[in-house]
This record gives C-alpha cells, structure tokens and sequence, in this order.
C-alpha cells in the first residue's frame, strides 16, 4: 500500500498543455472568430437586400392589380391614379403609398423610399390585343428624384411586366 501512495504521489511525469501548444490553439481560435465576424456585415447586406426585393414585389403587385382594377371607360387607375397610357414615375415610401403625384420630381420631406416607372405600350391600331405594361422599381428614391429621366443611380430593382386588356 505504501508503495502505490509513493508512485502516485511522485509520478514522474505529469500531464498537462506547454505554452507553446495554448499559444497555438488560441491563435487558431482567433483566426476562426475573425472569419466568422468578418461575414457578418455581409449577411447583414444580404437580408437588406432580401427585405427591399420583397417590399418591391409586394408594391410592383398592388400597382398591377390597381392598374387591373381599372374600368375599361376610365383613363387612370383607382387607387394610385396612374394614367393607362404612355410612361409615368410615380414616387412611393417604404409602406407603398404614393409621396406625391405622378410624373412630379422626388420630395425629400416626404421620404420616398421607392420609385417606380410605369409604361403602356398597346397593341397596334389596327389590331386588337393586349396592353403591355411594365413596372419597374428602383430605389432609393432620391437616387434619381428627376421624374423624366430614367433612373441610372439606383442600388436595387424589380421589374414586372404584364399584359393588360384594354379593349
């Protein structure tokens, strides 16, 4: 008995990390923690991007619905008031309402969020056919507030195009 208390008390060697190999495996976790924190801001861009892409969608549909909502007898759309032919802007905030009238400059004081251009191109004279329209969305707003110019200096956009029947 004595002998085994004397061999674990004085083992000869014991077990334990140098300072050489905590060294290294803290330079290795800190390698890791710095990748993986540097994709943060990316995935943060990432879900903006996603977020503004779905607003636009959600916006691009409720102003082609208006614009089908439209009576064939009417000239502009009921909701928006969109005249049903030629091209208009139309300047809109992060919820879809329109900051201002169409075909009007960008109003800063109104934060638009959104800028969306609606073109009518109908069928031939002599044909009968379909409306085409295209929405485009582009944002920001205030990126290109001019109304009759086309928008150049947007970060992100969504484009729908539809067949309307007006005849």
């Amino acid at each position: 008995m004595k002998k085994l208390q004397n061999q674990l008390c004085h083992s000869p060697r014991t077990t334990a990390f140098s300072l050489v190999e905590v060294t290294i495996s803290l330079g290795i976790s800190a390698f890791c923690l710095l990748s993986i924190l540097a994709l943060l801001p990316l995935g943060l861009m990432i879900n903006q991007n996603a977020l503004e892409q779905t607003t636009a969608v959600g916006i691009s549909t409720s102003i082609l619905a208006d614009l089908r909502g439209a009576q064939i007898t009417t000239s502009t759309s009921p909701q928006y008031g969109i005249t049903l032919s030629g091209t208009h802007t139309l300047f809109l905030t992060e919820d879809g309402t329109p900051s201002g009238t169409q075909d009007t400059n960008a109003d800063p004081a109104m934060a638009p969020k959104y800028r969306a251009t609606i073109s009518f191109n109908p069928p031939a004279s002599s044909s009968k056919g379909a409306t085409l329209t295209r929405i485009w969305l582009t944002w920001p707003a205030l990126a290109d507030k001019q109304w009759g110019a086309a928008p150049v200096n947007y970060s992100g956009s969504y484009e729908i195009v539809s067949a309307l029947d007006r005849n």
